[in-house]
């Protein structure tokens, strides 16, 4: 590539380096960069002062975990409305199968009463 051996030759030409440093275009380029630099720094400073006022990284932490937990909330929530019909259904089915084994062990028992009610009448 015929870029590398120009780029090469540029940069070791010394007195190109000094007509381009001494230009406009570069010191108004040099400059701004390091106004933005500085600017920069500076807010990042103020915002990391903030910042461990209102509680730091420990704050950021406890955030975090509240953030999650209700993440993980409102999918349990989901999942449960989502298989609601399935639980009741099932739940309702269950209480039915409860229902129906009681009366049987109920009315079975009455009938055992009634036939030693009648065994006793007949002796």
């Amino acid at each position: 590539m015929p870029w590398r051996p120009l780029m090469r030759y540029l940069s070791n030409n010394e007195e190109l380096i000094r007509r381009l440093s001494e230009s406009y275009i570069i010191r108004r380029a040099a400059q701004l960069t390091a106004y933005y630099f500085n600017h920069g720094k500076d807010k990042f400073l103020e915002q990391k002062g903030k910042y461990d006022r209102a509680g730091g990284w420990e704050k950021t932490k406890r955030d975090a975990k509240n953030d999650f937990k209700g993440v993980q909330d409102i999918g349990k929530e989901y999942i449960s409305n989502l298989f609601r019909p399935y639980t009741d259904t099932w739940s309702n089915y269950k209480d039915q199968r409860r229902q129906q084994e009681k009366s049987q062990t109920s009315s079975s028992s009455k009938t055992t009463t009634t036939t030693k009610q009648s065994n006793k009448k007949s002796s």
